[in-house]
């Protein structure tokens, strides 16, 4: 085992602060959980993912409980659960800005509180396993000894189970209780897609196991070095740093194939996004005057792009109108104001309800000359504390922290068939993402068909205002299109309205359109601004399925297996010595 010197501390050079020598294990976990909030937005320190684990391993490896008597799970779900929770707090603190709409600042409190209590078990868990069925073992003397491959095995054998374990947790993370599966290892990346192209085969929280995998080699080897040089023996060979190196490349030449495919056939679409940047407050006010501006924006803008150039598309964000689609007003503004005598297809994102008013939906809309022509998807995937109140009226947190904000549930559709268009004598499949079902690769995976498809996404981030939420939704959405090879259109009330292609790139990889298809300020980068944002999208006219389409998360689940099947054989294995004659 690589164990930490025995000497105290306080014997070598200067005697620290007694409470920097006790409570460095909890130091170091903080540390790590802060290390990992820097990966992702608003900092984006991306290349930090490859070593933030690096103080966390240290706390879970060479660290021991201060009683004698409780069991390593333990103290490891301790140190990463204290890790995790550092984590989210930092990740989720958006989720505070309900605090306007609920009225109060504690719901916002509250919630996080809740967010990140619960969040943070998954790591608490990975490090129980860390600590005991992952630890690092390494002996000295075997380290400079004679052995020349041992230890890289040993690397790899701890490197393999705690990628698998985390990989599996991470998939867990985004299924369990409606799921949460944002920002998980792989997003990091989302600034190197040569790296990232392989999640069309294991998906995005495949690289949970890659990039753990690889942290794991690089603190190893960094200590193993360490080691060898201290003990002024030759260096040893180093398996586990090749297989890490390997793997990487290999990524990367993945990467590189798949960038550089383009379409053998292909049909332009000439689409364009609105984003009105309309406050909540705004949005459903009891004035008639503020609601009719709204209403009024829409068409003025709408029929000013369509008159003044062809286009194909037009994208509208969730819940563009205050009003029901089943209004006889709705419908007359549809048919006399927005597409009469043009030819082009509106997709919207608006409310509907059953003709007695009992339930509630909220569907995405598509419409060609007339409203009769209206093709309707009903979200599936409701957000819990969004659209209803888990336990309403039996559990008071959940209704106290949202009740002022959902007055009534919404009602989960049931069908995932895509919606459709045409262009050029072809049918386009149109998948139908509302608000975050977009960052649910298990839930877009369903409405995957052969033959042209594109993703669209119609949001509303102006629940959490100008934090850092809207960009997180964005680049968990991004994803989507590497794993199942169709590009994206994203429509936003508030938040980041863009096109993304199939290989998760915002350029015009043709250089038509040099600058980043997302609309956001020129001079300040914000997103939370009015406008609009036109763009020819290249859509595939036979595209792949993809493994992660034909196999969805079937990779992170064996991972997941691995890791449960080793703790299960240890444990068992622990039984096994504890029951011995000898321990009698």
């Amino acid at each position: 085992m690589f164990r930490l010197s025995s000497t105290p501390v306080s014997a070598i050079g200067e005697r620290p602060l007694p409470l920097l020598r006790r409570f460095w294990p909890e130091a170091a976990a903080v540390l790590s959980g802060f290390l990992l909030a820097l990966c992702y937005p608003r900092w984006d320190f991306g290349w930090l993912i490859w070593i933030w684990q690096s103080p966390l391993l240290a706390a879970l490896w060479f660290s021991s409980p201060r009683r004698a008597t409780r069991p390593r799970w333990k103290h490891g779900f301790y140190l990463a659960y204290l890790s995790g929770v550092t984590f989210f707090v930092i990740n989720v603190s958006w989720i505070t800005e309900i605090s306007h709409t609920a009225g109060s600042v504690w719901a916002g409190i509250a919630a996080l509180a809740a967010f990140t209590l619960y969040l943070g078990l998954y790591f608490g868990v990975f490090g129980a396993f860390a600590a005991t069925v992952g630890r690092w073992i390494i002996d000295p003397v075997d380290a400079i000894g004679k052995s020349l491959f041992s230890q890289s095995f040993a690397v790899l054998r701890i490197a393999v189970l705690n990628g698998a374990a985390w990989c599996g947790l991470e998939w867990l993370r985004g299924i369990l209780f409606t799921g949460y599966g944002w920002n998980g290892l792989g997003v990091a990346l989302k600034d190197h897609l040569l790296l990232v192209q392989f999640a069309d085969v294991i998906g995005i929280t495949g690289y949970g196991f890659v990039l753990m995998f690889a942290g794991i080699i690089a603190f190893c080897t960094l200590a193993r070095l360490g080691l060898e040089l201290r003990e002024r023996r030759r260096f040893r060979p180093h398996l586990d740093f090749v297989a890490g190196v390997a793997m990487i490349i290999g990524l990367f030449l993945y990467g590189t194939s798949s960038i550089l495919k383009v379409p053998t056939e292909s049909v332009d679409l000439r689409a364009r996004v609105l984003q009105l940047n309309i406050a909540l407050e705004d949005k459903w006010s009891e004035d008639i005057k503020v609601r009719r501006k709204i209403i009024f924006d829409y068409r003025d803008l709408t029929r000013s792009f369509v008159e003044l150039a062809p286009h194909d598309l037009i994208i509208w964000p969730e819940t563009a109108l205050p009003g029901h689609f089943s209004f006889p007003w709705i419908q007359d503004y549809f048919n006399d104001h927005i597409l009469k005598g043009e030819n082009f297809t509106l997709i919207t994102g608006l409310e509907d309800s059953t003709l007695d008013g009992k339930e509630i939906y909220n569907t995405i809309t598509v419409m060609k000359g007339n409203t009769g022509s209206y093709q309707m998807y009903k979200k599936v995937h409701l957000v819990p504390l969004g659209e209803y109140i888990p336990f309403r009226g039996k559990f008071p947190l959940f209704e106290w922290i949202a009740g002022g904000i959902i007055e009534k549930d919404f009602t989960p559709g049931d069908s995932h068939e895509p919606l459709a268009i045409e262009k050029d004598g072809h049918s386009i499949g149109i998948v139908p993402l509302i608000c975050f079902e977009d960052t649910v690769p298990r839930h877009t995976r369903q409405f995957i068909r052969p033959g042209p498809q594109i993703l669209v996404n119609v949001t509303n981030d102006g629940w959490f205002y100008d934090s850092a939420e809207p960009t997180h939704h964005f680049y968990n959405a991004l994803f989507r299109c590497i794993e199942f090879r169709r590009p994206m259109i994203r429509a936003a009330n508030t938040g980041v309205s863009g096109f993304i292609d199939e290989r998760g790139s915002i350029f015009d990889r043709e250089g038509k359109e040099p600058f980043p298809r997302i609309l956001r300020d020129e001079e300040t980068g914000s997103t939370y601004i009015r406008g609009s944002l036109p763009a020819t999208l290249k859509v595939d006219l036979n595209p792949p399925m993809t493994v992660y389409a034909r196999f969805g998360d079937a990779f992170s689940i064996v991972m997941g297996l691995i890791a449960l099947s080793a703790a299960v054989i240890c444990r068992f294995r622990s039984r096994k010595r504890d029951d011995s004659p000898g321990k009698r």
